[in-house]
C-alpha cells in the first residue's frame, strides 16, 4: 500500500516566482491563476493554466512564474490525480448497487 500523500498550496502573487531545485520528476499543477515554467539547460517554455500540470523532466533548477495571483502545488509525478466529479458519482452508485 502506498502511503499518502499530502500536497500543501504554494501561493504565489502576481510576477511571483517560485525556485526548485533538483526537481527531475517533480510534478507542478497549477491550481488557480496562469504559470510559466522555466527548467535549466532546457530551451522549452511551458506555460500551466489553471487545471493543468506538467512534470519536470531536467536535474537542476526550475522557476514557476506567475503572469497573475495564482497557487500550485509541487509533488511527486506519480501521485494519482483524484477522478472528476462524474466518475466519483459512478463510484458511489457501484458501490450502494
Amino acid at each position: 500500500m502506498l502511503a499518502s500523500v499530502t500536497l500543501e498550496p504554494i501561493a504565489l502573487a502576481a510576477r511571483g516566482v517560485h525556485r526548485i531545485e533538483n526537481g527531475r520528476g517533480m510534478r507542478v499543477s497549477c491550481i488557480r491563476g496562469a504559470t510559466w515554467i522555466t527548467q535549466e539547460n532546457d530551451p522549452r517554455d511551458i506555460v500551466l493554466a489553471s487545471g493543468q500540470s506538467a512534470v519536470l523532466d531536467r536535474a537542476g533548477v526550475a522557476v514557476i512564474y506567475a503572469f497573475r495571483d495564482a497557487v500550485i502545488t509541487v509533488g511527486p509525478a506519480w501521485q494519482l490525480p483524484a477522478p472528476p466529479a462524474a466518475a466519483r458519482a459512478t463510484c458511489v452508485e457501484t458501490v450502494r448497487a
